[in-house]
């Protein structure tokens, strides 16, 4: 019987370790995907203590464009980060509505970003085929580098973030009655800056 022994670190499956590992996390912690009534996979992380606190300053690609997008270029608008996946069914509700939104809301300076986690950027493209036209910002984050730093406990979630980049409200899961209430939380940030 042969037996291979390494020498000293692989740094490519070392990498692929790591993303593996991330994306583990990533998924165990959104396997709470759905109704915003059911708890959270890992519900002690840090994604509340982000409420009150400055958002990361995070930067993503673009993703039906070139380019990235940083939150800090996004400074003076209230955002709404919206995290999603193409898998993820609530996800799939959500989105849409959450465009209709932005459509509605982009003339009192706010911003709706949706930050996909899909891996393959042509999974969160083939969804997006759903909809001709698309108002809102979208992002991809296949490398789950922003997801991990605001570390959603299931998904979708949203961050509402004010003017000065402070995250004031988190929204974990979707559920329809949850719209009034996310773009209620746009509006009165939008009105009090």
């Amino acid at each position: 019987m042969r037996t291979n022994v390494v020498n000293g670190p692989d740094p490519a499956g070392l990498a692929i370790c790591k993303r593996a590992a991330l994306l583990l996390g990533v998924l165990l912690g959104v396997s709470g995907c759905g109704g915003a009534g059911q708890p959270a996979a890992n519900a002690g992380n840090d994604s509340a203590s982000f409420v009150g606190q400055l958002a990361p300053d995070t930067e993503f690609a673009a993703l039906r464009s070139t380019g990235s997008i940083s939150l800090s270029s996004l400074r003076g608008k209230v955002v709404l980060l919206d995290f999603w996946a193409s898998w993820c069914a609530p996800c799939q509700e959500e989105l849409p509505l959450l465009d209709d939104m932005a459509v509605r809301l982009k003339s009192k300076d706010i911003e709706i970003v949706g930050l996909s986690i899909d891996e393959n950027k042509a999974d969160a493209e083939q969804f997006l085929t759903r909809k001709s036209g698309w108002s809102l910002t979208l992002g991809h984050d296949p490398e789950q580098k922003t997801a991990e730093q605001f570390k959603p406990p299931k998904m979708p979630t949203s961050y509402v973030i004010d003017r000065k980049g402070v995250v004031r409200q988190m929204n974990a899961g979707f559920e329809r009655s949850d719209l009034k209430k996310i773009e209620a939380q746009l509006l009165e940030l939008a009105a009090a800056d």
